[in-house]
């Protein structure tokens, strides 16, 4: 059999995807979570995934707690990383009025920021639901919406994810581009980080200690508020009930020039882990959380 074109095995896959999602989003909610029950099933009992990463996560974070709190939260964890799923398909049919009536966003702070004309950077996490806190931002703010996106190995998916993340008016920019991260907006923007990845330069990283253990932070956020001197919000995301979030914000930094070196890193990652201990099923522990060790 021939190998198809790249660009054109590319269109087959994207299409593929398309329709298979969009059948899936235009469930009504109880199709999807009953759809998300089934994959939690798969996914917990018949796969495993990472089930002993997820373990090792939880138990690293959280040794005061016996074996019996961590398994709870375990299995709840799973059961909210399957709802993450079906509830992000759901944003390639839904509007944001529809996400609205299940996010309360807290715009206290953002509306003060906006009528200041501020530049604001917003520090956020992989809390459950992330793409529906920062897609219905653009909804509730007036603020030009800017997300840092870590570009995906999987072509034809970051083309569709991607997508449903500008549809109203997003501007993406990918983590390595740091001239687009440096270049303000006509209008003040918010420019959101998803702080708690992994770094990919642990050189430049900052390391702290985080639930016991040393691990690194990006530092990009902090360079850029410490150079331009913009707001910085700490946004925690709340899940309520099945379905239905709330996002707390927090006005960290009221001008970022003004702070010294690691201030800002250093308070985020304390608001993070106040915040993940808080509801620990919430957070998305099925990444390698302690993978890197500093190089001496």
């Amino acid at each position: 059999m021939l190998s198809l074109p790249w660009s054109k095995h590319l269109c087959t896959m994207y299409g593929f995807l398309k329709f298979f999602l969009g059948a899936i989003a235009r469930l009504p909610w109880w199709g999807l979570y009953i759809l998300s029950d089934l994959f939690f099933f798969f996914l917990y009992h018949v796969i495993w995934y990472r089930r002993k990463l997820v373990w090792r996560n939880l138990s690293t974070a959280f040794p005061e707690k016996s074996v019996e709190e961590i398994n709870e939260i375990n299995i709840q964890f799973y059961k909210n990383f399957c709802d993450q799923v079906v509830e992000t398909i759901k944003l390639f049919k839904a509007s944001p009025e529809e996400i609205s009536e299940r996010f309360e966003v807290d715009t206290k702070v953002y509306g003060k920021l906006f009528s200041e004309g501020r530049h604001v950077l917003q520090a956020t996490s992989h809390q459950f639901n992330w793409e529906w806190g920062n897609w219905i931002l653009n909804h509730n703010t007036a603020f030009h919406l800017r997300i840092i996106y870590m570009i995906q190995r999987n072509k034809s998916m970051e083309k569709l994810v991607n997508e449903y993340r500008v549809r109203y008016g997003t501007e993406l920019i990918p983590a390595n581009d740091l001239k687009g991260m440096m270049t303000d907006a006509d209008k003040p923007s918010m420019t959101v980080f998803l702080a708690d990845q992994n770094p990919s330069d642990r050189r430049r990283a900052y390391w702290t200690n985080f639930f016991g253990r040393e691990v690194p932070f990006h530092k990009g956020l902090e360079i850029l508020a410490r150079r331009k001197g913009h707001a910085v919000v700490f946004d925690e995301m709340v899940r309520v009930k099945r379905g239905h979030f709330k996002s707390v914000s927090k006005l960290a930094f009221e001008d970022g020039s003004k702070t010294s070196e690691g201030e800002i890193t250093e308070a985020y990652v304390r608001f993070l882990e106040e915040s993940v201990s808080r509801q620990p099923e919430n957070w998305l522990w099925s990444h390698n959380r302690w993978k890197y060790a500093r190089q001496s």
